[in-house]
C-alpha cells in the first residue's frame, strides 16, 4: 500500500503548481485586457529577403 504521508506531499506539490499556474495566467490575462501587455505594439518580424536582381 502507499505512503499516505508521501501521496500527500505529492498532492501538494500538484495543488501549489495547479495554483501558480492559474495565477500567472490571470495576472497574464488581466494585463492584456487592461492594454498593459499589448503584444502587438513594437513587434517586428525579422527574415531574409529574396536578393531579387540576382
Amino acid at each position: 500500500m502507499a505512503d499516505r504521508n508521501a501521496l500527500g506531499k505529492i498532492g501538494l506539490m500538484f495543488v501549489a503548481a495547479t495554483l501558480f499556474v492559474m495565477m500567472m495566467g490571470a495576472v497574464v490575462v488581466a494585463g492584456h485586457l487592461s492594454g498593459r501587455a499589448d503584444f502587438e505594439d513594437g513587434s517586428r518580424v525579422f527574415g531574409i529577403t529574396a536578393d531579387e536582381s540576382r
